[in-house]
């Protein structure tokens, strides 16, 4: 009988699936008012997409200018622009509303952002030191990534983070 009171018993407990539920990124509003940190993408994320549209228009507006407007190369530019472009755009578009960085009492959630749908928990002992990268567009518009080394000898990677200065302090000061 004891042993059927043992099975229910285990039964009631959590399971790993169950424990993964518990991992949640706050939104941005319920970051706020509880005081969180709570680091979001940065808006540089849609300049490369910007740059293509501008510079496939210019070329395609220098064809119509020199008559060439019924070319293979016209064609191209107008399928890039129809078809590319707004892929490029969802794309930059997901990435900014996923990726998220918070900072907890007794851990840091990093959500690299789409196309990865799990939020991923790594407690401040795991880290072993902490880089925030610079491209081109960081250094003229700022944002950047943020380079985790972990002590398994992988490294969490969050790219086109606002504020990665701030994020690094965040995690530092957990680590203190």
């Amino acid at each position: 009988m004891n042993i059927a009171a043992g099975a229910s018993e285990a039964k009631d407990e959590p399971q790993d699936e169950d424990l993964d539920e518990t991992v949640e990124i706050l939104e941005r509003a319920d970051a706020k008012r509880s005081g969180v940190p709570l680091f979001s993408a940065h808006w540089h994320l849609f300049v490369p997409t910007t740059v293509i549209a501008i510079l496939y228009a210019a070329m395609w507006i220098v064809l119509v200018a020199v008559g060439k407007i019924d070319s293979n190369l016209a064609r191209m530019f107008v399928i890039v622009m129809a078809v590319g472009v707004p892929l490029l755009t969802a794309h930059a578009f997901l990435r900014y509303q996923t990726i998220r960085l918070q900072v907890n009492e007794n851990n840091v959630l990093c959500h690299p952002g789409w196309p990865k749908d799990q939020p991923v928990e790594i407690t401040p002992d795991l880290i072993s030191s902490i880089v925030v990268k610079r491209g081109l567009s960081g250094l003229v518009f700022g944002g950047g990534t943020l380079v985790m080394s972990l002590t398994t000898g992988s490294k969490m990677v969050i790219a086109d983070l606002d504020k990665p200065e701030e994020a690094k302090a965040a995690i530092e000061a957990l680590q203190a």
